[in-house]
């Protein structure tokens, strides 16, 4: 006699066996699909999520300022050329060494730049006895966005219409050798260049940038200041300051009528650049990304129109050319201070 089939025996046995099969083919899927997102992410460039997100522009000085201006305007262009949002932050302070610190301690992906005049990249680490940061080193040139010639300007109550006539005046009355200079910075730079050819002894007072200068330079508590040509212009047809000299190596298109101060027989001559940088370690591809759209607004008619204006030119420089420059700079401002008797800071 057969044993009788128990039609539930082998059920639970079979459900498992589903069960399992079913576990499998979901973890399998899992699997894959993580596979798949692995591989998309691999093949992303390192940054390009960098670019999905907003820009943040350090600016190294205050508000109110050249520097500010100019990046503001190229903030707009690159809002549009890049399709990113672009979020300018005045770091002023310590003649731009507190927003040079925080660019070293950013994420190198390209979401945080600085702008910066030469001279606190340049000029400013060979005025301390042991340079606070290396420009050749501690930060990437991205691409420099325009240059700039400075205007030696007084306020109206200094008695003196032209450069010799103001060195005359200062040497006599010490009321005259003050001079606002954010430390650091092509302004200070100038003052000590300008004093050392006038034969006075100038008396620096520390700013964070033009803007407050300007001011005090109006107000009559400072007695010159070297303004960039946008400035000093519009001072001077305001009747709020006078200008007696440029810094160039040729007049200004803007102050024809002015002499530079090497035809005023002052041996000085200089102008600034100012410039994008990025910190050490951005990925090469994000810095000629950035590079070609600061170059390409440097280029675009209305922004060089503005610029002018307010007695800036447009001088767009891609990176390499950039990094040479500041190579090249770094080392003969260094040679200029230690031969000149500057007064390095601890």
């Amino acid at each position: 006699m057969s044993a009788a089939v128990n039609p539930g025996y082998d059920a639970p046995s079979a459900a498992a066996g589903r069960a399992a099969y079913q576990f499998r083919q979901g973890v399998s899927m899992k699997i894959m699909r993580i596979a798949a997102v692995a591989a998309l992410l691999a093949a992303v460039p390192f940054g390009a999520a960098a670019q999905q997100k907003p820009i943040r522009l350090m600016v190294g000085l205050s508000a109110g300022g050249s520097l500010d201006t100019m990046t503001r305007l190229f903030a707009d262009k690159l809002r549009v050329s890049l399709g990113q949002p672009v979020l300018v932050e005045n770091r002023a302070g310590a003649s731009g060494l507190i927003a040079i610190e925080a660019l070293k301690a950013a994420p190198a992906d390209g979401s945080v730049l600085l702008t910066a005049a030469s001279g606190q990249i340049t000029l400013l680490p060979n005025t301390f006895k042991t340079p606070r940061f290396d420009p050749t080193k501690d930060f990437v040139a991205v691409a420099q966005m325009a240059e700039v010639d400075f205007v030696l300007t007084v306020n109206p109550g200094v008695p003196a219409k032209t450069p010799a006539e103001f060195a005359a005046v200062a040497a006599k009355d010490s009321r005259y050798r003050t001079f606002g200079t954010a430390p650091g910075t092509n302004p200070h730079l100038l003052a000590t260049m300008f004093s050392r050819a006038a034969g006075i002894d100038a008396v620096h007072v520390p700013y964070k940038g033009n803007g407050q200068a300007k001011l005090d330079l109006i107000g009559g508590q400072i007695a010159a200041a070297f303004l960039t040509a946008g400035e000093a212009v519009e001072l001077d047809r305001g009747g709020k300051a006078r200008a007696l000299a440029t810094t160039g190596a040729k007049r200004s298109i803007m102050m024809p009528n002015v002499p530079t101060l090497k035809e005023s027989r002052f041996d000085v001559e200089a102008s600034a650049w100012f410039a994008f940088f990025a910190p050490v370690g951005t990925p090469q591809e994000v810095i000629d990304r950035l590079s070609r759209a600061i170059v390409e607004a440097a280029a675009s008619a209305d922004l060089r129109e503005r610029l002018a204006h307010a007695g800036i030119g447009a001088a767009g420089l891609p990176a390499k050319e950039l990094a040479a420059r500041i190579r090249s700079e770094y080392a003969q401002i260094g040679k200029e201070l230690r031969t000149s008797g500057f007064k390095l800071r601890e």
